[in-house]
């Protein structure tokens, strides 16, 4: 079945729909980063909502965003985040260390036409990450008592958006929404990869074995991709499934990287598309302190894979520029070591010959950044996560939220 045919090609409400000019909009970023004490290291992030920030130069602008996770280290306020985001955008960025409580909402209710307030790190509030439906998350008090002093709400925050927490699900059912422009250029880069008829190519590596699998298989099932080729964790996932030894090391980090995948499902995929799916035919693993090529059919017990092979990668880089789109996922192998970085590497730069080029977030991202391809890459998305629910073939519950209310309730009244 077609891809199209399978997603309803409902509008996504954008902000240029909409004069927002003095309003009061709750603008929910992704500015989560890499942190060591109050230092950001990466500001990537910061830099992929500038256009939506300089459009709504003329609104009362009401941050939610949030830093890491409970438990983690560098789960911590954002103040750092509001000093780092006025020096991008050369203005103030005002802070303030509250949420929804008194202290917060004077402040939004003081605002001028231009300034911008970054409230609280939005997971401190534990009911952000509760497991409710949209419709009871819009009765917590976050989205009450924000609604209540706010106009409009946007979603700028592409990479969080397959998360059903209150600040990205809660507020379309009682403000009008709408798509920043970050989250409208990411789902039309990957409705591109999805819905047009030109050939394709996917590249599944990384360690998400879990996701990759459901990747491929929305992939292959619905006649997506021309070409399927496996690196990384999944590779050595397939490889195992087809009784190559891939050490005792390897067979624990798949195991361990795997939990709710039916063997028998991927065999059968293997074998009803193995015209179609490329594996690896050697790889690179570390003899001492070097690297080392050998033939998948060569593998002992106590060799660790740690790359794909300098066969394998020449097979594969011709491969990938026969094709008109190419898509990848995650990396080959450990590139953060130059030793094994090759695989990836070489990879990214096929990628960069062909018409269209994809690169899914998470580390793939930061691959293509060490290995200077960043800008010639066509799109390399923010958000591994939803990337990669996406090209599962499931909803992104921000962006469906979005659609499912301005269809019911709010584009009669910006019409």
């Amino acid at each position: 079945m077609d891809w199209l045919e399978t997603h309803e090609k409902e509008e996504l409400p954008t902000i240029g729909m909409a004069d927002l000019e003095g309003k009061t909009v709750v603008l929910r970023l992704d500015l989560n980063s890499p942190m060591v004490g109050n230092r950001i290291l990466d500001v990537s992030r910061f830099l992929a909502h500038l256009k939506t920030l300089r459009d709504l130069a003329d609104s009362k602008v009401v941050i939610l965003a949030h830093q890491s996770r409970p438990g983690k280290s560098d789960f911590t306020t954002l103040e750092a985040h509001a000093l780092k985001l006025g020096d991008i955008l050369g203005r103030d960025v005002y802070y303030v260390d509250d949420i929804f409580g008194n202290r917060a909402l004077e402040r939004i209710k003081n605002l001028q036409p231009g300034e911008i307030l970054l409230l609280e790190n939005v997971r401190f509030y534990s009911e952000e990450v509760c497991v409710l439906s949209p419709e009871h998350h819009a009765k917590t008090h976050l989205v009450r008592r924000l609604s209540g002093v706010s106009d409009v709400y946007v979603n700028d925050a592409f990479s969080a958006s397959h998360r059903p927490h209150a600040s990205i699900v809660g507020f379309p059912p009682v403000l009008p929404s709408f798509a920043g422009w970050l989250m409208e250029k990411e789902i039309s880069a990957l409705a591109r990869v999805m819905g047009s008829k030109e050939s394709k190519i996917f590249i599944l590596g990384g360690a998400k074995i879990d996701d990759s699998v459901k990747v491929m298989r929305n992939i292959l099932e619905n006649k997506i991709a021309s070409k399927v080729i496996l690196t990384g964790l999944m590779a050595n996932y397939c490889l195992m499934l087809k009784g190559f030894n891939i050490g005792t090391k390897g067979e624990d980090l798949v195991n361990s990287a795997k939990s709710n995948v039916n063997d028998d499902v991927v065999r059968k995929l293997l074998g009803k598309y193995d015209n179609v799916i490329m594996l690896p035919v050697d790889v690179g693993v570390l003899d001492g302190e070097e690297r080392k090529e050998i033939k998948i059919e060569e593998l002992k017990d106590d060799h660790v894979i740690m790359d794909i092979g300098v066969e394998s990668i020449a097979r594969f880089s011709e491969e990938i520029q026969q094709y008109y789109i190419s898509v990848i996922n995650g990396p080959a192998g450990v590139f953060e070591d130059e030793r094994f970085s090759l695989g990836t590497f070489e990879l990214l730069r096929s990628m960069c010959k062909t018409s269209f080029s994809f690169v899914g977030g998470g580390h793939i991202s930061t691959a293509a950044k060490m290995a200077g391809l960043e800008r010639k890459i066509t799109h390399v998305s923010t958000g591994g996560g939803a990337s990669l629910l996406f090209l599962s073939g499931e909803p992104l519950i921000g962006v469906e939220m979005i659609k499912k209310y301005w269809n019911e309730k709010w584009k009669k009244k910006f019409s």
